[in-house]
């Protein structure tokens, strides 16, 4: 007999397995911190209807039929806050609340909801199950929630033992990353534990999840527990963009904390040759981004990135770096025979500050205006006329090039036309076609 695997089929998200009654060890599955993170979302997500008043319609396909979601979880069941008369109010649920509705609750989309739940930690009655979703709250954007989730995080870890904080450790990693309230969060478990397990960096950095992977690369990093090598292995071969990102700088940050030369150097060469490798734009324009800010890359490596990356905005960002910097000098004879045009015009800006002024008169025979233009201006910064040696080498029968010829025609002086007249009966039919154009922009006939 032939069998066929199949695949378990999820119809009901954590969240709805609570509004259902299920346990909150049934509703979060396997206990992984993307786990506790899902249920909370998805508790979220379906209660936020009513506090907002808009109600969300879809429908689910089972098999060959269709079902509305509505049939399937209804979240007006769902404890709400009710207002008693005149009085204060309270949560809609069960006395004393079931285990399910607790949990409802601490992921409720209502800030009141989720205060009258953790509020029940003071009497000792929120259940141990629980610990997980009131650890997500101490990073609640709500004061009075955040306030009270961590009065009661702390009472319970109090007395916890290692195996309580360890397994605690993933969420606290990840809430710490994607949370705008977590750093203290991660510092209530891992303080206490002494840091982050390398299990837990193991897992998380294996989790599907691209926040898992970077609360592992961040937390980590923080406390001593990962290495070089796994951090490299994510910046090169992680699929998401965002995750490879923070895997580089975690690797930067660590090269620059063990300081050793042989391990910078190790760090600058994999850096570069990532800038080259990455397949993302972005990752590899980040990447620069922070190697640039880290100090890492020498005025040698930015040239290289000038003269030859393939990426225009690392080029050219490359050449403003390595211009700002001391040993911008050093290299100014590379910029100068860039490929990039843009490169060429800045590293020709840099002449008269260098001390080479007298080079300028030079470039302007380059192919490219905004070159041309960059040098005119500098000569005529340092007191000289650009036209008067535009009109030296079109005179001269060795010296003029197209490139010459605009350049004279640029200058928008109606006097050169003669000038430009005589070069239409040059040898070169290149010099001839450039003089015709040269005259048009002066609206002088040929």
């Amino acid at each position: 007999m032939k069998t066929h695997g199949l695949h378990p089929t999820r119809l009901h998200t954590p969240g709805e397995r609570l509004l259902h009654g299920k346990g909150v060890d049934s509703s979060v599955g396997a206990g992984r911190a993307e786990d506790w993170i899902d249920l909370d979302a998805t508790v979220w997500s379906g209660t936020v209807c009513a506090v907002s008043g808009w109600r969300h319609h879809g429908r689910i396909r089972v098999g060959f039929h269709w079902f509305d979601d509505r049939e399937i979880a209804n979240w007006d069941l769902a404890p709400y806050w009710h207002e008693c008369g005149p009085g204060p109010g309270a949560p809609s649920w069960s006395l004393p609340p079931t285990e399910s509705e607790v949990a409802l609750c601490l992921g409720h989309a209502d800030a009141r909801v989720r205060a009258a739940a953790l509020a029940r930690a003071e009497s000792g009655a929120l259940p141990a199950s629980v610990l997980p979703l009131v650890l997500i709250r101490c990073a609640d954007t709500d004061e009075r929630v955040r306030g009270l989730a961590r009065t009661a995080l702390d009472r319970a870890l109090a007395d916890a033992d290692e195996a309580v904080l360890r397994r605690l450790a993933p969420l606290a990693a990840l809430v710490g990353v994607r949370r705008r309230y977590g750093t203290w969060v991660r510092e209530a478990v891992l303080g206490r534990l002494g840091g982050l397990p390398e299990k837990t960096v193991t897992d998380l950095l294996s989790s599907s999840e691209r926040e898992a992977r970077t609360a592992a690369l961040l937390a980590g990093a923080a406390y001593g527990r990962l290495g070089m090598t796994q951090a490299w292995a994510v910046a090169e071969g992680d699929p998401d963009e965002g995750v490879r990102v923070h895997a580089v700088r975690t690797v930067i940050r660590l090269a620059l904390g063990f300081g050793r030369p042989a391990v910078l150097d190790d760090t600058r060469a994999r850096i570069l040759a990532h800038l080259y490798a990455d397949r993302s734009y972005e990752v590899r324009r980040t990447t620069f981004a922070a190697a640039v800010e880290a100090g890492l890359l020498r005025a040698r490596d930015l040239a290289d990135l000038a003269v030859g990356h393939r990426d225009r905005r690392i080029r050219r960002q490359s050449c403003t770096a390595v211009l700002a910097g001391t040993d911008g000098d050093t290299v100014l004879d590379r910029l100068l025979c860039a490929p990039d045009a843009a490169v060429r015009s800045v590293a020709v800006g840099r002449l008269r500050g260098a001390g080479r002024g007298d080079e300028l008169v030079r470039h302007l025979a380059d192919p490219s205006g905004a070159v041309r233009a960059a040098a005119c201006r500098e000569l005529r910064a340092a007191g000289a006329d650009p036209r008067a040696h535009y009109r030296a080498l079109c005179a001269d029968p060795a010296a003029v090039t197209p490139a010459v010829v605009i350049g004279l025609a640029e200058q928008r002086s109606p006097e050169d036309a003669a000038l430009l007249h005589a070069l239409t009966r040059d040898p070169r039919a290149t010099v001839r076609a450039r003089a015709l154009s040269a005259l048009r922009m002066l609206a002088a006939g040929a």
